[in-house]
């Protein structure tokens, strides 16, 4: 199946945005790659660090973890790495481009569907019916996983129109009309204000976030994420304490 428009516009709009300054004054530059369902709340944190930093700027490289790991692979630099699950980041420190992670944060799978849901989708079996306009995150990435991981506990499989990049992909696939349902994150259907409804996922698998610092100059800011300062800032983007 061909992948939809909003795929390849998710990929675009994530490069064209992919930095981000936490103040204009100067000062250093630290690289930190994050999970796509990261894109919002890192620009507090990334004001938070340049606050404590005389100005320091942040680089923010907002993808998919399981890209973003594939980066560092291929020879990619960073000074902080942080995945949206555990396996992901387990998959990068037995690949040697990270190591000593720390779980700064943790996620809930829901479901999203467009205002007024046009689907009358009420839970997770709309997921499984051939035919319905449903997206879920492709299975190399932590979203992806999730919602299988959901689907199967209620005994079902998943049949979307279509497998998202990550999971703004998905989002936007709702936000944009092109689907009537999608599995996401808690924050990122925050993220999506009235454009959205959310139905909660009974006994939802939570995703956790761990960070790595892989320079020096990143242990800094994973000191941020998991400071009182940090947390709070995690707190009010929805994510849930560690």
């Amino acid at each position: 199946m061909k992948p939809h428009r909003y795929v390849a516009a998710a990929i675009a709009a994530l490069a064209a945005t992919a930095v981000l300054t936490a103040c204009g004054s100067g000062g250093d530059t630290i690289r930190v790659m994050a999970a796509a369902s990261l894109v919002d709340v890192m620009k507090p944190l990334s004001h938070a660090y340049g606050e404590s930093h005389g100005g320091a700027n942040v680089q923010v490289d907002a993808a998919a973890s399981s890209a973003l790991v594939q980066r560092l692979k291929s020879g990619a630099t960073a000074d902080v790495l942080i995945t949206a699950d555990t396996e992901t980041m387990d998959k990068a420190v037995a690949d040697g481009v990270a190591k000593d992670p720390v779980v700064v944060a943790t996620n809930t799978l829901v479901i999203v569907v467009p205002k007024g849901n046009p689907g009358s989708v009420t839970g997770l079996d709309y997921f499984a019916a051939a035919g319905n306009r449903s997206v879920i995150c492709d299975t190399a990435v932590p979203c992806g996983r999730a919602a299988d991981k959901a689907l199967g506990a209620i005994g079902a499989t998943a049949r979307p129109i279509t497998r998202a990049v990550d999971v703004r992909a998905a989002l936007g696939a709702v936000t944009s009309g092109e689907a009537d349902a999608a599995l996401v994150y808690a924050t990122d259907a925050r993220s999506a204000g009235d454009k959205v409804e959310t139905i909660a996922i009974p006994n939802a698998p939570v995703v956790r976030y761990p960070a790595a610092a892989l320079t020096a100059d990143g242990d800094d800011f994973v000191d941020l994420l998991i400071s009182q300062n940090g947390r709070r800032i995690l707190a009010d983007a929805g994510f849930g304490a560690p």
